[in-house]
Parts: structure tokens; C-alpha cells; sequence
């Protein structure tokens, strides 16, 4: 059978050690800096997708005490007829979670999700929220300090310790899949927030907006089939067992 995650070992794991690097930038990572312009989506808080077995493990151990907004179960079926679950969790804690020790994965590896191949190495990094995706030249403008500051000596630690989780043939699917994801949304936006004016940034953030609520980037054939070929190649580099 493929490897699945110690998602007790991934809580336990610390993977960007940085105490209290969030006093030097306004704690960035827990807020929508542009949310002030957002018509429909939340101004404030900030949405963490967790795999379905992360979720289970997160709520056995009494979740985030002060996120108490349930989470939302959103199901993605396969052309192959495989399918997998992401709860996303509405969150505004602005960084005072309690405990600290409970949150989700994706707020341990901000501000990166790593880029791998079917067999899960580590090939590069993309930034992991979404806006984040839309600086012309991040590692100079980004308003995270370990973007500007600590970008290489991250990127090269989160190498090393991602490794256990890597093991697991899902989370592999899934990190190729988000890199598809971005990679549509980056097209369909085509620019670049930190450029414009603030009339411009209205209207950017409008599109981008219209574009996460209708999903339009990914509504296409060429979309799914591009998701079912990376699940036969995770397959394929883990044995060719099935693993959702």
C-alpha cells in the first residue's frame, strides 16, 4: 500500500522557523492585504485548505479554539471516477490562533508550497496564497520579511523536512494539481497587483474575484485532463497502486 502521512509527525514539525517574524510585517501571512477592495469575498480572513485525513487528525486533537466557523467540504471527482475532499477553514485569528500548535499545514510552510515531480521531489517553490501570486518582482516587493530576507536558506530547509510528507502519493497529487491551479489563474489574471494605481487595483482585484467564484480558469476539458494525467503519473511513480 502507498504511504500515508503521520499527520501527528507533520504537527509536530516545525518547518519555518522563524518566533515571531510576524511582528516585523503586520503578520502578513494571517491577513488579505488587498481585502479592502473585495466586493464578495471575506475582507479579513483568510481561507486554509486541508486533505481530508489532515482534517480528520486536526479535529481529533480539538482544532483551532478560536476558529469557529465550520469548515466548508468541497469534493473533487476524478474522469477515472477517484475522488478527494478539501475542507477549507474560514479563518481570522490574524495570527493569535490558540493553540498555535494546531494549525494546518499550509500555515507552517507559508509562504511557499513546494513544486515536485510524480515521484515527489522537490523540483521549486510557488507562493502559496493566492495574491501572493501577483508581485512583479516578489523577492524584493513581497510584504513577508522571509520572502525578502530568508528566501534561499527556506526554500533549502523545507527540501529537507518536507520529505517524510512527500512519502504519501496523495499529497504528491495534490501539490501537482495546486501548481496547475495557479498556474491557470496566473494566465487567465495576466499582471501584476503591485504596478497599478489604486483605481487599477479596484478593477484588478474585481476580475480576480469573478474569476475564484466562477472558477473559470479551470473550466475546460483540457483542465481536467491535464488532472487526470498527473494522477496516472503519481500512480505510475508509486507502484501503480491506486491511492484515492
Amino acid at each position: 500500500m502507498p504511504n500515508k502521512v503521520n499527520w501527528q509527525e507533520i504537527y509536530n514539525t516545525e518547518y519555518v522557523n522563524a518566533p515571531e517574524c510576524w511582528k516585523t510585517c503586520g503578520g502578513y501571512c494571517c491577513k488579505n492585504f488587498y481585502g479592502e477592495h473585495f466586493n464578495i469575498l471575506d475582507k479579513s480572513g483568510v481561507s486554509l485548505p486541508l486533505l481530508e485525513n489532515e482534517y480528520e487528525y486536526y479535529k481529533s486533537i480539538g482544532g483551532i479554539k478560536n476558529l469557529t466557523t465550520p469548515a466548508k467540504k468541497r469534493t473533487f471527482t476524478l474522469s477515472n471516477g477517484k475522488s478527494f475532499s478539501i475542507y477549507l477553514l474560514s479563518c481570522q485569528c490574524g495570527g493569535l490562533c490558540e493553540p498555535h500548535g494546531h494549525r494546518p499545514l499550509v500555515c507552517r510552510i507559508y509562504p511557499y508550497f513546494p513544486i515536485v515531480d510524480a515521484f515527489g521531489t522537490v523540483i521549486d517553490f510557488e507562493y502559496s496564497a493566492l495574491m501572493d501570486l501577483f508581485y512583479r518582482d516578489p523577492d524584493n516587493n513581497h510584504k513577508c520579511t522571509l520572502v525578502r530576507e530568508q528566501a534561499i536558506k527556506l526554500k533549502r530547509e523545507l527540501t529537507v523536512s518536507m520529505k517524510p510528507l512527500l512519502r504519501d502519493p496523495e499529497v504528491v497529487f495534490i501539490f501537482r494539481c495546486l501548481k496547475e491551479l495557479v498556474d491557470r489563474l496566473k494566465e487567465k489574471m495576466g499582471g501584476f497587483i503591485d504596478t497599478l494605481d489604486e483605481s487599477q487595483k479596484k478593477k484588478f482585484i474585481a476580475k480576480y474575484e469573478w474569476m475564484i467564484l466562477s472558477g473559470k480558469p479551470w473550466k475546460d476539458p483540457a483542465f481536467s485532463k491535464r488532472i487526470d494525467t498527473i494522477y496516472d503519473e503519481v500512480k505510475a511513480a508509486f507502484g501503480n497502486e491506486d491511492f484515492l
